[in-house]
């Protein structure tokens, strides 16, 4: 970590307190509380990897069956998808065009390799969701009872 500390306007008296307590080392920074914490799951291909120790197969019948409300989806694939989508879409469906827009716009910015998307809605979620876990540890449950 860098820390960049502007002592233009700090006495040499100021600045030399500042720099012998820094090299003292014995100073701790508070963790700011709405700091992003470390990420507990990672999605993939072909699951669910937990940091740290292991990935888990999500069984197909998970996805194929819709046993859950949300599937795990290559972003960029649904970004084609959209596109497609919203290329064959009619008149008659224009607000069906509008939200698959803004779905894209949205998809478009993230940065994910890999997230949820509900197998009825428009809705998604990716790592650093509020519901993120939860939505992860469901499935890791729901694929220890096949």
């Amino acid at each position: 970590m860098k820390i960049t500390i502007n002592t233009q306007k700090a006495s040499k008296e100021e600045t030399k307190k500042l720099n012998e307590y820094l090299l003292k080392g014995d100073w701790d920074f508070k963790i700011d509380e709405e700091q992003e914490e470390e990420p507990k799951y990672i999605l993939s291909e072909y699951g669910i990897l937990i940091v740290g120790s292991h990935g888990i197969t999500l069984n197909e019948k998970i996805h194929q069956e819709e046993l859950h409300e949300y599937s795990i989806i290559e972003r960029e694939e649904l970004i084609n998808n959209l596109i497609d989508w919203i290329s064959e879409c009619g008149q008659n469906r224009s607000s069906d065009k509008v939200l698959m827009t803004d779905d894209l716009k949205m998809l478009m910015n993230w940065e994910d390799t890999y997230i949820f998307t509900s197998n009825s809605t428009n809705s998604y979620i990716r790592q650093g969701d509020s519901n993120f876990n939860e939505t992860c540890e469901e499935l890791i449950a729901l694929n220890e009872t096949l």
